[in-house]
């Protein structure tokens, strides 16, 4: 998967340090004929669809508001975070700045870095769920705004290839999938399309949103605080659904040599039924496959006595953006002007054109593939946790290696649940 984030586990002692330095550090400026100008760091350097877009946004804001122009400071992405550390330790933060949610924001806010949006939040009423909106907010204060949504589990289906085999709809429970998985078999048809060399996707696509089926959405916070097990049975069953698929030869036989990519083609070429990945799948299907149409997208089949809310979906709020607490008054009007201005709709509905799931409710016409409108209207229901977004890298390595494992018959996932619990008592 394309990673969505480590905990920076540094920053928090950071900013402490930073809160308790001088403030004479002076944020925003006035231009020669009197208009604020703010500052903006992004790491908007590749040239891709949504960072043009991003800056055009900006630019026409610049153009329509006299009184107050944004200046956008590009710095690698690579580099972006570290500057942004080191910055912060200085009581040196930009005006604006580009973050990203949990515990990659949460020191700047502890650290009383950056500014609530509370005053403008309603902003967004009825537009953002506040579902999403939480994955910036902490303590009933919300901090950013995002502009986009990362989803890691989406089924992608050939519809064709499930009306062969009697199924005009995509199976809603688990009970009913597995009855799919042996139909699509007995008619010599592989069922799912797997890439699982790389190791990851079992766990970011599949277990992200299994285990959250079975478990509620608490239980991965909880546990990683030393307040649930990771041995607890509704986790068990959730890696037992890896073994079952196995089993029932829901997957391609070699599954474990496949990278992402190849099992992502694999099925645009017609070789398997479905093909479990994240919204990263939209653009490249959405390109290759030549009747659209037939493709829907679904997401995963719901679970016997699960704790989770089914209407959830494994993965995160993008990039958002941030004000500097130590804006004047003036300075953070012009800041909050800004946001309500950029996030609206021509960026969602240009985000939508690049095929870019995004978290508001907006319009979209029949130039959209319905493939993507369902999809998006998936994010909507609010999102789960992403668990190597959220496990220490030991943890992400324990149970990537074992769901492998699983799949070729060398360990149970009962073993798989102590091993995690092991090393999560450990620290």
């Amino acid at each position: 998967m394309k990673k969505l984030g480590l905990v920076l586990m540094g920053l928090l002692t950071v900013l402490a340090l930073a809160a308790c330095s001088d403030d004479d550090n002076k944020a925003g400026q006035s231009t020669k004929d009197g208009a604020i100008e703010l500052t903006l760091w992004t790491d908007w350097t590749e040239d891709r669809p949504e960072n043009t877009l991003y800056k055009d946004i900006i630019s026409k804001f610049n153009k329509e508001h006299d009184d107050i122009q944004v200046k956008v400071e590009a710095i690698p992405h690579d580099q972006y975070e570290t500057k942004l550390r080191t910055q912060a330790a200085g009581n040196q933060l930009p005006d604006m700045m580009r973050v990203w949610p949990g515990a990659r924001t949460e020191p700047l806010a502890e650290g009383g870095a950056i500014l609530p949006l509370n005053p403008i939040i309603e902003n967004w009423d009825g537009v953002i769920p506040d579902a999403i909106l939480q994955d910036y907010a902490l303590d009933d204060n919300y901090y950013a705004i995002p502009s986009n949504i990362s989803i890691t589990g989406l089924i992608y289906y050939h519809k064709d290839m499930l009306q062969d085999v009697g199924f005009d709809e995509f199976p809603k429970t688990y009970v009913e999938f597995k009855k799919l998985v042996k139909a699509l078999n007995d008619k010599g048809t592989t069922p799912i399309s797997l890439g699982n060399k790389a190791i990851w996707p079992l766990q970011s696509v599949y277990i992200s949103t299994i285990a959250d089926r079975f478990t509620g959405s608490d239980f991965l916070e909880n546990t990683l605080n030393g307040d649930g097990n990771f041995e607890d049975p509704e986790f068990i069953n959730a890696l037992s659904v890896i073994d079952e698929l196995t089993k029932l030869k829901a997957f391609n036989e070699d599954m474990n040599t496949l990278d992402e990519a190849q099992s992502r083609n694999e099925f645009i070429k017609g070789t398997a039924a479905l093909h479990f990945a994240g919204s990263w799948a939209l653009g490249p299907i959405l390109d290759s496959v030549e009747n659209i149409d037939n493709i829907g997208v679904a997401p995963f089949p719901t679970f016997e006595g699960g704790k989770g809310d089914p209407a959830k979906i494994a993965g995160a709020a993008g990039g958002g953006i941030a004000v500097n607490s130590k804006l004047s008054k003036e300075e953070q009007e012009a800041a909050f002007t800004f946001l309500k201005y950029y996030y609206g709709d021509e960026l969602y509905q240009g985000l939508i054109k690049a095929n870019i799931i995004v978290p508001a409710n907006v319009e979209m016409d029949d130039s959209i593939p319905q493939i993507f409108q369902d999809a998006n209207s998936f994010a909507q229901g609010g999102l789960v946790p992403v668990y190597d977004a959220t496990l220490t890298p030991e943890l992400t390595d324990i149970i990537n290696n074992g769901l492998q494992s699983i799949t070729l018959g060398d360990k149970k996932p009962e073993q798989l649940a102590e091993e995690m619990q092991k090393e999560n008592k450990s620290k």
